[in-house]
């Protein structure tokens, strides 16, 4: 007989009040970086990244270092359920504002090159980090953020 143990909703899945949204995603990002788990999710594929990696390409252009990862599997996969629960269910703005606070956060990149990449000013990628994690913490009450304390 198989038995499976489900694991519970992202929300109740962790204590949440232990670490703001944006300590959680760093510390998500440095989770990701533990065993080379990261895939971009960009639109080039898995062959695309293995050919990159074996002619000696770097795809990774982080300026920032995350902290060093102090979260347990299942609480990075709770972070992830969140970020997958918002990009499926948020409008195509919203979705962006989260894209530029996961680019930083989790990413590690710096506002300068999401400016460049978005090809946006430098205070509107501050702008739309600042309304990413606001929206996140707005429609989850568990959460809490350094701009909401």
């Amino acid at each position: 007989m198989n038995t499976t143990t489900a694991r519970p909703h992202f929300s109740v899945a962790i204590d949440w009040k232990a670490r703001t949204i944006e300590q959680w995603l760093e510390q998500y990002g440095s989770w990701l970086l533990i065993d080379n788990r990261y895939e971009s999710l960009d639109a080039k594929g898995v062959m695309g990244h293995l050919l990159d990696l074996a002619q000696g390409q770097t795809a990774d252009h982080r300026r920032r270092a995350l902290p060093r990862c102090n979260i347990t599997d299942n609480e990075a996969l709770a972070v992830e359920a969140l970020l997958c629960h918002v990009y499926s269910t948020e409008t195509t703005k919203v979705k962006k504002w989260v894209q530029v606070a996961v680019n930083y956060h989790v990413d590690g990149m710096s506002e300068e090159t999401i400016a460049h990449r978005y090809d946006i000013s430098r205070f509107a990628v501050t702008r739309d980090k600042m309304l990413g994690i606001v929206r996140i913490v707005s429609k989850h009450s568990y959460l809490r953020s350094f701009y909401t304390d």
